[in-house]
């Protein structure tokens, strides 16, 4: 793990078990659990699964929460077990992210035996796309060429946890690496790479500059993808 996720999560977590013991999973995910972490740019998630998540138990997470406050931006998720086990259905894309890379620093492991139904995903991810490519084209009307770069790059990490998961409901390689998600997107859905991964660039290099050229290769990636998980029949098949 690298450090500086260590620096903020075993205090919090040292703070947590003095609160709760061992009644609780705490699982990281996302970003820092894949190992493409970037400080100060990526979010650090992480989330907590309670025997409870009532007001009380909430009460005496408060200390954790204000040191994870002081130390990183955003906050840990909580949600009770009951709500997990019960929740496939509402947060597909989610736990196809968890299923794909996640660690588990307390409790058990309560992500590897959940399968998110194939419709649900589908119907996740078109909500989604189209929701991002609404951002797009606002950002694309409304901001200078010169700031695009920037917002472009705070936006890859979601476009390519989508990525991922279209690949792995198309029963395709869903890789690790965000370069090697957007090449297999690109094969799959019929777009140049290239300009993601100039978009890429701009996450993990903040000021790096984009043309208006790669905003709108990216903003038409999206509008791709969208119209195929829209078209996209269970089974495999699209029209």
């Amino acid at each position: 793990m690298d450090q500086a996720i260590v620096r903020v999560v075993e205090p919090f977590l040292a703070e947590v078990d003095a609160a709760l013991g061992a009644t609780y999973t705490a699982i990281l995910f996302g970003s820092a659990a894949r190992g493409d972490y970037v400080a100060g740019r990526s979010d650090l998630n992480l989330m907590l699964i309670l025997e409870r998540a009532d007001t009380a138990e909430l009460a005496r997470l408060r200390p954790a929460f204000t040191r994870w406050r002081k130390a990183a931006p955003g906050l840990p998720l909580v949600i009770s077990r009951q709500e997990w086990l019960h929740g496939v259905d509402v947060f597909p894309i989610e736990i196809c992210d968890l299923r794909a890379s996640h660690q588990v620093l307390r409790g058990p492991d309560l992500v590897d035996h959940l399968r998110p139904d194939p419709a649900d995903l589908r119907r996740a991810l078109e909500k989604e796309f189209r929701g991002k490519l609404l951002r797009l084209r606002q950002r694309y009307a409304g901001e200078s060429d010169a700031r695009l770069g920037d917002w472009a790059g705070g936006t890859m990490s979601a476009i390519v946890l989508f990525f991922r998961c279209l690949l792995g409901l198309m029963g395709r390689p869903a890789p690790a690496e965000p370069s090697d998600v957007i090449e297999a997107a690109a094969g799959l859905l019929g777009f140049d790479p290239a300009p993601l991964l100039r978009v890429l660039a701009c996450r993990t290099k903040p000021k790096t500059p984009l043309t208006a050229s790669d905003f709108e290769a990216y903003l038409a990636a999206v509008e791709r993808a969208a119209q195929f998980t829209d078209q996209l029949e269970l089974g495999g098949q699209h029209s």
